[in-house]
Order: C-alpha cells, then structure tokens, then sequence
C-alpha cells in the first residue's frame, strides 16, 4: 500500500504527538460484542490507517455497546458546559471525542440509525444549538473536525442505494450540523460509505442468523475515506 501524500512528518510537527483517530463502533448486539461488524470494519479502519501513515496516528476503537447512555430530556442544563447534567457515559465518550483528531463513525441500520447513535447525535445538536441561538459565531467544541462515516446492515449490496440515502446522509448532514467536517469516500459515495452482507444462514440453535461479507471488497471500498481523512488533517 503506498503512503497517502499528507508529509507525515510535518503532522508530527503541528501536532507535536500522535495523531488521535477515534473509531465508533455503534453495534449494540449482545452475542455479537467485539466480532461485530462495526467493530471488524473498525479493525480495517486502523490497519489502513497504519499503512498510510504508520506511527503518526494513534487510534481507539471505542464499542458503544460499552456505555448506557441516557436519552435526551431537553432540560438545557448542557448550555453554559457543553456537557449532559443527567449522562456520565455521554460524557465521558464525548470527551474522547473532544480530544481526537479525527473520528470514524462505523454504524448499522437499526431502523434505521441505532438508539445510541441517535442519543449522542441529538445531545451534541441540541448543546450546539443552544449555544448558537445565542451567538451566531459560536464553535462547537468538534468544529472543523473531519470525520468518516461508514454504514453497513444486513441486506445484500442491491440495498446500497437505500443504505446511503437513509443512513450514510443522515448521519453525515447531523455531524455537519455540529459544524463537523464530512469526509469523502470518492465521487459515488460524497458523504460516507457503506457496505452490505454476502449471504446469511439461520442456525438451527440460535435465533440470530450467521451473516457473512465480503471484507477484501469492503476495505477497498473504505481506503479513499481513510485515505481522505488523513488529507483533512492539514
């Protein structure tokens, strides 16, 4: 793999470390856990990223199956902190993400975006929000923060239209909401890429069925999104 064109070492020089690169994994099936897909396709985040710039990234696979967070009540406490009175877990995954250079966001179609998903995606919109409503030149702490999107779920890739427009965009425009910068997967896929399944069997003693991808085609399909998140990072 050759070496995205970024001069990785003058990123270690405006850094003056490691890049952070924080990974989603927003599977949230129990029996599944760190075989998920989100989380394979996470691992395949990270070993592409090591090829293109090698030690100049440090990255965290963070599974959000791990945390309990707490919906949304629209009490506003968040104004004045920018942080969640009533979610110490939002808090602490959005810290994390407060301290990343760049962030990936692997997600399933859960009907479609999943509950966690949907939790901190309304919670980071509504503080800022708030927060603009009365400064219009106010910066959400994630502002110009470049970040992936890849969406996956459990249909064959005939489903990939329905996967892009119903999650790959939905997810994308309520990042960019949060000032976020989206990044590219290439001309067909302008905000995030997603992938489906190659076939699935249902075990005689299981009630969740064996589902099986294509993953050399799947990080092919990821590499540009990688490869132009780290050209973000300038």
């Amino acid at each position: 793999m050759q070496r995205v064109q970024i001069h990785t070492l003058h990123l270690f020089w405006f850094y003056n470390r490691a890049m952070k690169i924080t990974c989603l994994s927003a599977s949230n099936i129990e029996v599944a856990k760190d075989h998920s897909a989100s989380t394979r396709a996470c691992h395949i985040i990270a070993e592409i990223a090591t090829g293109l710039v090698g030690d100049a990234a440090e990255i965290e696979i963070i599974p959000l199956i791990d945390y309990d967070l707490v919906s949304c009540r629209m009490c506003g406490s968040c104004f004045k902190t920018c942080r969640c009175a009533h979610d110490p877990a939002f808090n602490q995954l959005f810290e994390k993400l407060l301290a990343s250079d760049g962030i990936f966001l692997v997600c399933p179609h859960y009907a479609p975006i999943p509950s966690k998903v949907a939790i901190i995606l309304e919670k980071m919109e509504e503080m800022a929000y708030l927060n603009w409503c009365g400064d219009p030149n106010f910066k959400f702490g994630l502002h110009g923060k470049p970040v992936g999107v890849v969406a996956h779920g459990g249909q064959t890739e005939e489903a990939l239209p329905y996967y892009k427009t119903g999650l790959v965009e939905p997810l994308a425009n309520a990042l960019a909401s949060v000032q976020m910068q989206v990044v590219s997967g290439g001309n067909e896929w302008p905000k995030g890429v997603a992938f489906g399944i190659t076939c699935l069997t249902q075990p005689e003693d299981s009630i969740f069925v064996t589902i099986e991808h294509d993953w050399p085609a799947i990080r092919e399909r990821i590499q540009p999104l990688v490869r132009n998140l780290f050209q973000a990072l300038k």
